[in-house]
């Protein structure tokens, strides 16, 4: 039985469900955006298949001036409006780039209004090979990073631009969020701050050891630091 098996409606081959191009006949895969995760769905979904809120108004992608380094550059981004800014989305891979600025913003969203948990969280995606993928903008080598360290979502940062996303680890990484995990982190940070200043024999000595992280207040400068460092 093949019942959750999608197919291509032009060509009929398999397709993966998020994608935004049939990968055989390069059709066009139409899709309804999630509000919340900006997970790509199909048409039909009543329910987003990434974190299970209803599916309301659609968002209408705009033109953008970006292009996907996942597809080596031969796939222009579409720009979904989002917190202060946009989700920079592939649609043929349906990766996703998001500057800092506006990832904050739907972080602030997320954790400071402090949203329920949401009712499933997007699977985790199959492992391939490792890639180190060049800023859309840019175009420096990102490195790889376990977002905030625990969430066990491995995702490529630009640190003067802004964060891939491979597909599906955007609605994850929100769900962490919404769960309470960068208030987590936050914990974890002030255990290891006092334990540095339990060892620290200075006050010189312990700027040093910590590269200045005694004088940070901010979640995300925080969070930044652990991601580019």
């Amino acid at each position: 039985m093949d019942a959750n098996v999608l197919r291509c409606g032009a060509c009929g081959g398999t397709i993966g469900e998020g994608v935004g191009t049939c990968p055989y006949c390069h059709a066009t895969i139409e899709s309804r955006h999630c509000l919340a995760c900006f997970h790509a769905n199909l048409a039909t979904a009543a329910h987003c298949a990434a974190c299970g809120r209803e599916l309301g108004l659609e968002v209408v992608p705009e033109g953008d001036t970006l292009r996907c380094p996942s597809c080596a550059g031969e796939v222009d981004f579409v720009a979904i409006p989002a917190g202060r800014g946009a989700v920079h989305e592939c649609p043929r891979c349906a990766g996703q780039f998001v500057d800092h600025e506006t990832l904050r913003s739907l972080f602030e969203e997320r954790a400071v209004l402090g949203r329920a948990a949401p009712r499933s969280a997007a699977p985790a995606q199959a492992l391939g090979p490792v890639r180190y993928l060049p800023c859309p903008v840019c175009h420096a080598r990102m490195n790889r990073k376990n977002f905030a360290e625990r969430s066990g979502v491995i995702v490529d940062v630009c640190k003067a631009h802004g964060i891939w996303f491979d597909h599906g680890e955007l609605p994850r990484v929100l769900a962490f969020v919404e769960a309470g995990g960068l208030r987590e982190a936050e914990r974890r940070a002030e255990e290891q701050k006092r334990a540095l200043s339990k060892q620290a024999a200075g006050a010189a000595a312990y700027v040093s050891s910590t590269d200045g992280y005694s004088d940070a207040r901010d979640l995300w400068t925080e969070l930044l630091r652990g991601l580019t460092s």
